[in-house]
C-alpha cells in the first residue's frame, strides 16, 4: 500500500507544501475523497485521503480541529487543502493539533484543481494495485505448477518465504508445525518459532480466522496468520513474519493465492491419509472378525498401527446419537454425513493427543473405535478414560451428541474382538435405557439379565414346566411351599438354617421340602434339579415384574 510520501512525486502533490503533521507522511493511502460538506466524516474510512477547500470550516477553527481529531481516530491518511481559497493561513490551533497527532495537512497550489489531483492519485493507486494483482497471479501460477509437479509442503513454504523475503511457517488446526521455510532451521529462529506456536495455541479460534500479533522476542515486528482451508472442520494456518510491511510488489493477495495452492496440497495429502485409514480399518475388521489366525501376523500388523504386545487393552466405542428427524434428514445427504463423521474423527484424534493417551483410532460402520493401551488397568486408568470421553462430548461443536461404550480390559491383542463386542453392547444397553450423550462401561450380565433377553413365551413355558402346580400358587399352603423352596435353596439346602430364617421348626421345613419334591417329582439336593428350580424361581420374579408394569 502506498504512503503520503509516495504521492509527493505526483503532479500537484510535488508542488504542495506540508503545513503540519510531517511525522505522519508514512500513513498509508488506499483511496481519495473530495468534499466540502461539514459532515464529511460520515463518508470517510480507514486510509482515505481527503481533498477539500475547507469552505465548511472557514469561520470555525474549532469545527476544523474536531474534523482532524475524527479523521485521526478513523486512521485516515491525511488532508490536502487549498489554503489560499478561504483561509490564507492554517489556523494555529489546527496546526498544533495536526502536529501533535502526526496528521499530515498539505497545501495544494491554486493552479491545480481538486478533481485533477484526485485523478492523478487514483490512477497511481490503481496502477499500484494492478501490479500487485499481476504479481499475485504470477505467484498463483508458479505455485500451481509446483503442485502439479508434486512438490512437498516444505518446498512450497520455502518458495513462499523466498518470494516474500519473509520467514514462513505452516501449522495444522491444532497449532502444530507441518512445514517451514529454511529461516526457521536457524538456531536463532528456534526461540521465535516456539513463541509463535505458543501464541497461536493460546487463542486457536482467532488464529484460525486470521489475525496479527507480536511475540516477546520481536515486539516491534508483527506476525500474521492466514487460514488455509482443508477437509478438516478447522483450517490450518499459514504464519508470516512481518507481513504488514511486505516488499513491493508482494501483497497479502499474493499470500492468499499461495495459501490456496498450499490448501490443495494438504487436501491431496489428506486423501492419501484417508486411503491409509481405509487399510487400517480393514485390518481392524479382520482382527475382530477372527480372520487373522497367526499370532505372528496379528502382532506384526498390530505393531504397524501402533498397538503393542504385553499391554492391557481397553476398547472404547463412540457413536453419534440418532436424534429423530434431524439425523434422518442428514442421512439423505451423503456429503453432510461424511463431513460430520470427519469432524468427530478429528475431535477424537485431537483429544487423544491432548490427553496423552496411548491409543489407535479405527472406524467400523457407524462406530469410532479406540484401542487404548495401559501397562496396568486400575481406577486411575478408568478416570482417565472417563475424562477423555467427557472432554470429547463437551468440546464437540455440532447439533448432535456423542455416546461412549467402554469394555473391560483384555491382556492380549487376540482378545480385542471380545473387548469390541463388550463396548458395543455397553452402547446398545444405554440406548435400550433411552439414554443420550452417555458414557457407559460394560457390565457382565447376571442370570436374571440374560433371562430377560429371552422371549416371554419361552420363559413362561420353562417356568410352568419346572414348578408345575406351584407355578401359580392359589392357597396359603402352596404359597408357603414356594417361599420355603426359595429360602431352602438360598440356605444351601440346610434344614436348620432354613427353619431359623422362616421362624418355624426344623421338622416343618423337612415336611414342606419332602412334599414339594413329591409335587415337582425332583430332588432339590440333585444339582440338575436344583438349578432348574432356581432358574424357574428367577423367571417367576421376571414374570411378576412384567405383570406389575
Amino acid at each position: 500500500m502506498k504512503t503520503i510520501n509516495d504521492l509527493l512525486i505526483l503532479e500537484g502533490m510535488k508542488e504542495g507544501i506540508v503545513l503540519a503533521g510531517h511525522r505522519g507522511l508514512t500513513r498509508n493511502v488506499q483511496s481519495v475523497n473530495i468534499s466540502d460538506t461539514p459532515d464529511v466524516i460520515k463518508f470517510l474510512d480507514k486510509n482515505h485521503l481527503l481533498l477539500t477547500t475547507g469552505y465548511a470550516f472557514k469561520d470555525d477553527p474549532e469545527k476544523f480541529c474536531e474534523l482532524i481529531q475524527q479523521m485521526h481516530d478513523l486512521n485516515c491518511s491525511g488532508l490536502v487543502i487549498k489554503i489560499n481559497r478561504f483561509f490564507n493561513v492554517l489556523p494555529s490551533e489546527v496546526k498544533l493539533l495536526a502536529d501533535d497527532l502526526a496528521f499530515p495537512i498539505i497545501d495544494l497550489p491554486t493552479k491545480h484543481t481538486l478533481g485533477e489531483l484526485s485523478r492523478h492519485i487514483l490512477n497511481y493507486l490503481n496502477d499500484h494495485e494492478a501490479e500487485q494483482l499481476y504479481y499475485a497471479l504470477h505467484v498463483q501460477k508458479e505455485f500451481s505448477n509446483m503442485l502439479i509437479k508434486g512438490y512437498s509442503l516444505n518446498a512450497l513454504l520455502e518458495q513462499l518465504g523466498h518470494s516474500l523475503s519473509r520467514p514462513a511457517l505452516l501449522l495444522n488446526h491444532r497449532g502444530e508445525k507441518i512445514a517451514q521455510s529454511h529461516d526457521f532451521q536457524k538456531e536463532s529462529m528456534k526461540k521465535i518459532e516456539q513463541e509463535i506456536i505458543q501464541k497461536v495455541k493460546e487463542d486457536l479460534p482467532t488464529a484460525r480466522q486470521g489475525t496479527v500479533f507480536s511475540i516477546p522476542s520481536k515486539e516491534h515486528q508483527s506476525v500474521s496468520t492466514f487460514p488455509v482451508q482443508t477437509k478438516r472442520q478447522y483450517p490450518s494456518m499459514l504464519v508470516i513474519s512481518d507481513s504488514l510491511s511486505l516488499p513491493y510488489p508482494s501483497s497479502q493477495m499474493a499470500i492468499e493465492q499461495a495459501g490456496n495452492v498450499i490448501s490443495f496440497t494438504i487436501i491431496k495429502e489428506q486423501a492419501i491419509e484417508e486411503n491409509s485409514r481405509l487399510l487400517k480399518n480393514n485390518f481392524f475388521a479382520d482382527l475382530i472378525e477372527m480372520k487373522i489366525h497367526s499370532d505372528e501376523e496379528i502382532f506384526s500388523r498390530s505393531n504397524y498401527y501402533g498397538l503393542q504386545k504385553d499391554m492391557e487393552n481397553v476398547c472404547v466405542v463412540c457413536t453419534i446419537d440418532e436424534q429423530g428427524e434431524t439425523y434422518e434428514t442428514l442421512q439423505l445427504y451423503e456429503k453432510k454425513v461424511g463431513e460430520l463423521h470427519n469432524s468427530v474423527y478429528d475431535q477424537l484424534e485431537d483429544e487423544l493427543i491432548d490427553g496423552n493417551l496411548e491409543a489407535t483410532l479405527f472406524t467400523k460402520g457407524k462406530y469410532f473405535v479406540m484401542i487404548l493401551q495401559f501397562p496396568s488397568y486400575s481406577e486411575i486408568e478408568v478416570e482417565a478414560i472417563t475424562k477423555f470421553a467427557a472432554n470429547v462430548q463437551a468440546n464437540f461443536n455440532g447439533d448432535f451428541s456423542l455416546s461412549f461404550g467402554v469394555s473391560h480390559s483384555v491382556p492380549t491383542l487376540k482378545e480385542l474382538s471380545t473387548a469390541y463386542d463388550e463396548a458395543v453392547e455397553a452402547i446398545l444397553t444405554g440406548y435400550d435405557q433411552n439414554m443420550k450423550g452417555f458414557i457407559k462401561y460394560y457390565k457382565t450380565r447376571d442370570l436374571k439379565e440374560l433371562l430377560n433377553t429371552l422371549p416371554r413365551k419361552d420363559l413362561k413355558a420353562l417356568y410352568e414346566n419346572a414348578l408345575k402346580s406351584l407355578a401359580y400358587p392359589k392357597t396359603k399352603e402352596e404359597q408357603e411351599l414356594v417361599k420355603t423352596i426359595q429360602v431352602y435353596l438360598d440356605s444351601q439346602c440346610e434344614f436348620s438354617e432354613t427353619a431359623r430364617k422362616l421362624f418355624v421348626h426344623r421338622n416343618t421345613v423337612k415336611y414342606r421340602i419332602e412334599k414339594t419334591e413329591e409335587l415337582l417329582n425332583c430332588s432339590l439336593r440333585d444339582p440338575a434339579d436344583s438349578l432348574r428350580i432356581r432358574v424357574a424361581l428367577i423367571i417367576g420374579t421376571i414374570l411378576k415384574e412384567d405383570e406389575n408394569i
